[in-house]
């Protein structure tokens, strides 16, 4: 038995889908007001004839990283756990609960499947979690963290859930952790990076010139079984299809939804400026800034990554972000509710 935390979010429903198609047996957690239409459709969307069948193979669970007695009923009669829960957010008011979801859950987790003797665990982290390499050079596994007032609190949460995990594998836990990059596919638009192809479907105007990784979600799937399946134990792997411009994304997400691209360029003083008015409109709103200093820090950031370690240790092949773009766009034109 297979289970996956975090089974609702952009690379749990993925996965689980990897998993059911190979007909694996798999247990999922939710939490007590998750939403799985979004998953089903997902299953639809991969698979029109047989994704409502494969969708009912699941076992549901309810589960919170930070309730040990839920967690140890998750893993009852389980072999392999895929990581993925964990709270992704830039905003300062978010950043105690982040920590709690994703160091304390990770640990309590990591905990939980030592007493109980599981065989694999494999955490699905973040390039977040990975140390800042040398200007111009791109980022690898082996690099080390270092303190730094640039790094985001989720960055920090991640790193922290990751001394979790190796701690796990220094107290006998067979782990293997995955470090992807922006994760390409469709899933909430409230609360993934498909917010990006929702904001240039909706007419984003501007672009910035920051670089970074991009990766398909099924990819990240598949690298997660893979890696869970093989010998490969205590590793980590970055996973990357491409570095590209965000504007060069946005540029695929328009062509593929039929819209005009970003056409003006916001630089390092124009991001500032939108941040800190968003920050003021989301005081007098109470609503949530679509625009933080950190998340318009990143857009303008250069920061190259590469997957070779992956490629040479299972032969693993990616899909190009182009094909990513389209798929996620042709996933919300066959069900636009969910937009």
């Amino acid at each position: 038995m297979n289970l996956v935390t975090g089974g609702t979010g952009l690379v749990g429903s993925h996965l689980l889908y990897e998993l059911v198609a190979s007909g694996q047996d798999v247990r999922a957690t939710m939490r007590q007001n998750s939403q799985l239409e979004m998953v089903m459709k997902l299953f639809l969307w991969y698979d029109a004839e047989r994704g409502q069948e494969l969708f009912s193979q699941i076992e549901w669970i309810e589960a919170d990283v930070n309730d040990v007695f839920s967690l140890r009923e998750a893993l009852q009669g389980v072999s392999t756990v895929y990581h993925c829960a964990a709270m992704v957010s830039f905003l300062p008011a978010d950043r105690q609960q982040m920590m709690k979801v994703n160091v304390n859950g990770t640990a309590n987790l990591v905990n939980a499947c030592l007493e109980l003797g599981i065989e694999k665990f494999c955490h699905c982290s973040s390039v977040a979690a990975i140390g800042q390499p040398d200007e111009g050079k791109p980022t690898v596994e082996s690099l080390v963290w270092k303190t730094s007032s640039t790094n985001s609190w989720y960055s920090i949460s991640k790193y922290g859930a990751e001394r979790e995990v190796w701690r796990g594998s220094e107290e006998g836990l067979p782990v293997v952790i995955v470090n992807p990059t922006i994760v390409i596919g469709p899933g909430d638009t409230t609360r993934s990076s498909a917010q990006l192809y929702q904001s240039v479907k909706n007419g984003l105007k501007f672009y910035t010139k920051g670089v970074t990784g991009f990766v398909d979600a099924r990819d990240v799937a598949s690298a997660m079984v893979q890696l869970a399946q093989s010998p490969v134990v205590n590793e980590r792997f970055i996973l990357s299809s491409e570095n590209h411009q965000y504007r060069k994304v946005f540029d695929f997400f328009a062509a593929s939804a039929g819209v005009q691209p970003p056409k003006y360029f916001a630089g390092p003083v124009l991001s500032a400026i939108a941040w800190r008015m968003e920050k003021l409109r989301s005081l007098i709103t109470g609503s949530k800034p679509l625009i933080t200093r950190e998340t318009a820090r990143n857009a303008n950031h250069v920061r190259l990554f590469s997957s070779e370690k992956i490629q040479k240790a299972i032969g693993f092949k990616f899909r190009p972000v182009e094909e990513a773009a389209r798929n996620t766009a042709g996933f919300y034109k066959k069900f636009p509710e969910l937009v």
